[in-house]
């Protein structure tokens, strides 16, 4: 059972916190999920491929249930208690977003947290860092293939400002030679709409977005990406209320003035040396 100081420490509001602990889990459900979770712990180099329930309250019961396991390879690695417990926090964050989007509990991104229960992330101040292997299918500018990488992931956590970057990528650089000393890097990967070019050429050149884009350079082709500027921007799908969405920054505008223009926001690839 989850215990108070577990929940706090996972980020869950009180909120969520009640809405887990009052949740009827389906108990064949969250077990085939919780073994599926058990059997991927440590394993590196691609995304798990696991069965998801369609309740994701359901995943929310499995992480829960197996989160001695990734406690227990974090601490045999040696990792920090305060790294550990600041990549599993990202749980309560992403059901924060996802009541703020749906309003209710649940967890939309319940995918994405497969991947910090199998030990390939990490939360290193401002930025979070994924293990993976460079394919043939999926290269990157200077590195090989079978190569190690980290790519690189914003949580909704505050300011993107450059200082605040720079000790993130610091803290990478001493973080995975300590801990992962077997894969060892040379490249950040970033893939994300705010490589979008138009959006670094028509944001404030010294916006904290702009400046954190510029350290990456662009490779590969970009993708259509129109749903992620406005549900990163707005907390919103679709494209039907425009006009109810609010204008108040400079970002706001730009996205919705694009896509009144008939642009299409679009996800790019970068790269930089760590």
């Amino acid at each position: 059972m989850t215990t108070a100081d577990e929940y706090r420490l996972l980020g869950f509001s009180a909120e969520d916190q009640a809405a887990a602990e009052a949740f009827a889990a389906d108990p064949v459900v969250v077990a085939d999920l919780a073994e599926q979770l058990r059997a991927g712990v440590g394993v590196q180099g691609a995304e798990p491929q696991l069965r998801m329930p369609e309740d994701t309250r359901n995943t929310v019961a499995a992480l829960l249930e197996t989160l001695p396991e990734i406690r227990k390879y974090h601490a045999e690695l040696g990792i920090p208690d305060d790294v550990s417990w600041a990549t599993l926090a990202d749980l309560g964050l992403q059901l924060r977003v996802s009541r703020q989007t749906h309003g209710e509990y649940g967890l939309a991104t319940h995918w994405w947290l497969t991947i910090h229960w199998a030990g390939q992330i990490y939360a290193l101040g401002r930025l979070q860092f994924m293990l993976y292997q460079v394919t043939a299918d999926k290269p990157v500018p200077g590195a090989e293939t079978g190569e190690w990488v980290l790519g690189v992931h914003i949580p909704e956590s505050g300011r993107l400002s450059p200082e605040l970057v720079d000790a993130s990528f610091a803290q990478a650089r001493e973080f995975f030679p300590r801990f992962f000393p077997q894969y060892p890097i040379k490249t950040l990967t970033l893939n994300s709409w705010l490589l979008d070019p138009y959006l670094l050429d028509n944001l404030p050149p010294e916006s904290n977005m702009v400046r954190f884009g510029r350290r990456f350079t662009p490779y590969g082709t970009p993708s259509d990406s129109q749903d992620s500027a406005i549900f990163f921007t707005f907390r919103t799908h679709g494209l039907e209320r425009l006009d109810e969405l609010p204008q108040d920054t400079t970002l706001q505008r730009l996205v919705v003035n694009r896509i009144k223009q008939g642009g299409t926001w679009q996800s790019a690839l970068g790269y930089a040396k760590l």
